[in-house]
């Protein structure tokens, strides 16, 4: 009888130790800051190129930790989901006053999933978490294209930045040209009021120019995962030219079947239709078999229990009516989606063919101008060519740049979100 209690005792020590139990995660801002700085520290002035800042921003950006976080779970509850349900136990003491005699009764019972619900659970559970692997693929790419869109905006603004202050430097200089010639008679005050409107206008555009850049290398930043203090001693290095990038490839229907935004939405499909199932089979009734024991005046018996529900008219039938609807909503968005990325792929590809071509007619115009500035400046170098003829072609040259650059930015903004439609063109990244 001594044994009872001890192993009773030994019994409730594993069951309590294989429990969860709770642990708090409480929330510290001023620490989080903390870390969150110093993993950002930049202890000198440093340049990064783009796969350097692609590289920084995949391990510290906070929405792809975001959804790695989720697959984590996912992993977690995938690997912990499918068991039974847990046997129940039933103890029953009665004191019988008159004949002073103690009846015990009890049973133990196990719920057999005959309709295979476990299994069917742990099937979801695997779902759920292929839809978490491509939605975190798909975050992958989706911060891919964002950085690349960003990138490509500083650099063509940091070039943008130095054709205006080269036009600046070429405007005073003209400017302090016309003065003397006003000065001597040579030529109209009405020049100078020309000349120092595109001064100003040049002026201006710095500025505004200036304050473009430093709010495109905070968001570059802010991608990348890193503490604002770091972008004081952070420098990118663009080097955007004048070249005109070769077109990037629309992905045809086969290869957007296999992107990781539909991979992610068939996954889910394939949920829906799993919980579908799962909805139909709680419909049908679960066996219920367990030993019982009774003790009765003295006499000792020993039996088996069998149990189940009778469907007869609740039969489950409000859930199954949601989950088909949830189901035939899941497909129809899958459907819409499949037809969203082929259109925006076609679309972008529509819109990349016909910026290429204002890049290169605005690249044909700027060699022209160029042309014609380096004929102006030999003409006036020899006298031929007065120096408002010379600076009107030069500012033609400085519009005509700015106008290739303003085209020049919308393509690399298509071309970044055509490369990372899907993982095709990653390779060459």
């Amino acid at each position: 009888m001594k044994s009872i209690p001890f192993f009773a005792g030994l019994g409730m020590t594993a069951f309590l130790s294989s429990c969860s139990v709770y642990h708090s995660a409480p929330i510290d801002l001023n620490a989080e800051e903390a870390s969150w700085k110093e993993a950002s520290r930049v202890d000198t002035h440093i340049s990064v190129t783009r796969n350097q800042a692609r590289q920084i921003g995949l391990v510290m950006n906070p929405d792809l930790n975001k959804a790695r976080l989720k697959l984590a779970s996912s992993n977690e509850a995938a690997k912990q989901s499918g068991w039974w349900n847990d046997p129940s136990f039933s103890w029953d003491i009665e004191q019988v006053l008159q004949e002073n005699t103690l009846n015990m009764s009890g049973s133990l019972g196990f719920t057999i999933p005959v309709t295979g619900l476990p299994a069917l659970e742990k099937k979801v559970a695997e779902q759920y978490k292929e839809a978490d692997f491509w939605t975190l693929r798909q975050a992958e790419l989706d911060f891919l294209s964002s950085l690349d869109q960003a990138w490509s905006k500083l650099a063509v603004t940091q070039r943008r930045k130095a054709v205006i202050r080269e036009r600046l430097d070429a405007v005073r200089q003209e400017n302090g040209v016309i003065e003397k010639l006003i000065g001597a008679g040579e030529v109209e005050f009405s020049s100078r009021q020309v000349a120092s409107q595109r001064m100003n206008d040049a002026i201006r555009e710095l500025q505004t120019v200036t304050e473009t850049e430093l709010e495109q290398k905070m968001e570059l930043v802010r991608l990348m995962g890193l503490h604002p203090s770091a972008a004081r001693k952070l420098g990118f290095l663009t080097g955007q030219g004048f070249q005109l990038p070769a077109a990037v490839p629309a992905p045809g229907p086969a290869a957007l079947a296999s992107a990781p935004k539909i991979k992610a939405q068939l996954a889910t499909y394939a949920t829906t239709e799993t919980l579908f199932k799962t909805e139909i089979r709680r419909q049908y009734p679960e066996l219920e078999l367990g030993p019982s024991f009774t003790r009765d005046d003295g006499e000792k018996e020993v039996g088996g229990e069998i149990g189940f529900n009778l469907p007869l008219w609740n039969r489950n039938r409000k859930a199954i009516a949601e989950a088909r609807g949830t189901r035939n909503l899941s497909r129809q968005e899958t459907i819409q989606l499949w037809k969203t990325e082929l259109f925006n792929a076609r679309q972008l590809d529509a819109s990349q063919q016909m910026v290429l071509r204002h890049c290169r007619t605005e690249l044909q115009r700027m060699e022209s101008f160029a042309s014609s500035v380096r004929t102006m400046e030999k003409l006036h170098g020899i006298g031929e060519a007065s120096l408002l003829e010379l600076a009107e072609n030069r500012h033609q040259l400085y519009e005509s740049r700015l106008a290739f650059l303003d085209n020049l930015d919308k393509l690399l903004a298509i071309q970044a979100q055509l490369r990372y439609l899907t993982h095709a063109n990653l390779q060459s990244k």
